[in-house]
C-alpha cells in the first residue's frame, strides 16, 4: 500500500497523505460494505427466513402465499387458516388442503412448522382430549397434509390459560405426567415420519434447560425434537446472566434443535413479556451466532409481530445477520 503511493507519478501523494486519503475512505463506507463475520456468512447459507402466516390469515390464500413470498419469507408457521379456505382437523377437507398446498408450492413456500400447540396435561380432561385428539390426527396425516414439523407447548395445570403457571407444575408428578403424554405422541410422530417439536417455556411443566435435557434424553425418540426460543428459558432473574445461559442452552441442548423462532424478551412487572424481533432484550448476535454454528440447515420463524410491524422486525433479523434486505 505505501509502496504504491509513494511510486504514483500522477497522484504523487505523500505518505501522510496516502493514509489520510484510506482513512477517510474507510470511515465513509456504508454499514453494509464491511465484510461479514465468518458465523453470518455461515447463517446466511444455513439459516432460512420465515414466518407465522396468521398473520396473514385475513387473505385468501393466493394472495397471502403471494405476499410472504414478496415480503421476503421462504417458510411459514402455520394452521392453514386464510380468508377464503381453512383446514379443520376435525372435519377433513381434502380438496381445501389441495388448494392450500397448491398456493404455497407456486410461490416457493414450505410448511416450516404447522401450529400444532394444545395444553398436553389440559386440567380439563374434555379440552386434553380434544387436543390430543386433534395432535394424533394432525401427526397421522402429516405426509399428506404436506408438512413434517408440528409444533406444541408442554402444558400446564393453569385453569384460565395454557401460557400461565401454577405450583402443581413444579413437581415430579407433573414432569412424569408431561413426558407420559409426549412419549406416546413422539411413537406415533415417528410412526408416521413426523417429528413433534417442543416449545418448553418457563411458565410451563418443561420449564427449564434442566427439564428439556432430561425430557428429551428420556423419551430417545427422532419423533420428539426442540424448537429453539431462547427468549422463554428466561426468567425476569435471569436476565442479567443472559449470555452465559444462552451458550448453556445451546452447549446442552443444541442437537435437538429442528427449528427456531425469532421474537424478543424484556422484563415486566410480572415476569417477562415476549415482544416482536427488537423490541427487547435478547442478545441477538449470540444467539444468531449459536444457531448458525449448529452448521445445519432450518428455519428461522419470525413470531409475537403484527402484520403492519412485520417489515421492521424482519429488517432487524436481517441486519443481525448481516444481510441487506
Amino acid at each position: 500500500m505505501n509502496r504504491h503511493c509513494e511510486s504514483s507519478s500522477e497522484l504523487r501523494l505523500s505518505r501522510r497523505t496516502c493514509l489520510k486519503t484510506l482513512a477517510f475512505s474507510l470511515a465513509a463506507a456504508p454499514a453494509w460494505a464491511v465484510a461479514a463475520e465468518p458465523w453470518q456468512t455461515k447463517a446466511q447459507t444455513r439459516l432460512k427466513m420465515a414466518v407465522d402466516a396468521r398473520i396473514y390469515s385475513n387473505l385468501p390464500v393466493e394472495e397471502a402465499a403471494r405476499r410472504i413470498k414478496a415480503d421476503g419469507f421462504s417458510g411459514i408457521l402455520t394452521d392453514y387458516t386464510f380468508g377464503d379456505v381453512r383446514f379443520d382437523p376435525f372435519a377433513p377437507d381434502w380438496q381445501a388442503v389441495g388448494r392450500i398446498r397448491s398456493a404455497l408450492e407456486k410461490n416457493g413456500i414450505e410448511v416450516a412448522a404447522y401450529f400444532g400447540y394444545y395444553n398436553v396435561v389440559d386440567p380439563d380432561p374434555a379440552k386434553r382430549e380434544r387436543g390430543r385428539a386433534r395432535m394424533e390426527f394432525l401427526l397421522a396425516n402429516a405426509k399428506r397434509l404436506g408438512f413434517q414439523v408440528i409444533s406444541t407447548e408442554t402444558g400446564t395445570y393453569n385453569r384460565q390459560s395454557e401460557w400461565l403457571d401454577a405450583p402443581e407444575n413444579a413437581t415430579e408428578e407433573a414432569y412424569l405426567e408431561c413426558r407420559g403424554e409426549l412419549e406416546k405422541l413422539a411413537q406415533q410422530a415417528e410412526k408416521a415420519g413426523a417429528v413433534l417439536t417442543i416449545e418448553p417455556y418457563w411458565r410451563n411443566i418443561i420449564d427449564s434447560i434442566d427439564r428439556t435435557e432430561r425430557l428429551l434424553k428420556e423419551v430417545n425418540s427422532p419423533g420428539l425434537k426442540l424448537v429453539m426460543d431462547p427468549c422463554n428459558y428466561f426468567r425476569k432473574e435471569d436476565l442479567p446472566r443472559m449470555q452465559p445461559m444462552l451458550k448453556e442452552i445451546f452447549a446442552r441442548l443444541g442437537k435437538e434443535i429442528v427449528v427456531a423462532h425469532a421474537k424478543d424478551v424484556k422484563a415486566a412487572e410480572n415476569g417477562t413479556d415476549l415482544p416482536a424481533a427488537g423490541l427487547g432484550e435478547l442478545d441477538y448476535p449470540l444467539y444468531l451466532r449459536l444457531l448458525a454454528e449448529q452448521d445445519r440447515e432450518m428455519f428461522l420463524i419470525l413470531e409475537h409481530l403484527t402484520l403492519a410491524d412485520m417489515p421492521r422486525a424482519r429488517q432487524f433479523v436481517l441486519e443481525q445477520l448481516g444481510r441487506k434486505g
